[in-house]
């Protein structure tokens, strides 16, 4: 796992139900019902609200077309996805750095 990673939280992350809701979120935002989405993009309209509550996953290829379709970049309905950690495992890093420093002062002057 690169650098990038390791600074982000993916345990107990319901990936389904947080890209229904942002396709749910732009939906409304731009005024579109979910029938004339799911027309859109070729899929029946129970089966897009099943997305929208995150009971099915979307396929890829529809969420490009929903994508396209919304004038929104992909990686949008993504973004909740990712949670920055804030775990008691950060704050002790944090912490011992805080301590390392104040107990070496000069090691760190240039």
């Amino acid at each position: 796992m690169d650098e990038y990673m390791k600074n982000y939280d993916f345990t107990d992350i319901d990936v389904n139900a947080l890209v229904g809701k942002r396709i749910q979120k732009k939906r409304k935002e731009l005024g579109y019902t979910g029938v004339q989405i799911a027309e859109k993009i070729g899929v029946s309209q129970q089966q897009f609200s099943r997305y929208e509550r995150g009971m099915n996953k979307i396929d890829l290829s529809y969420l490009v077309l929903l994508a396209n379709y919304l004038n929104t970049p992909i990686y949008w309905f993504f973004e909740d996805c990712f949670i920055p950690k804030t775990s008691s495992e950060n704050q002790r890093i944090d912490k011992r750095s805080s301590i390392i420093a104040e107990a070496t002062p000069d090691v760190f002057l240039y």
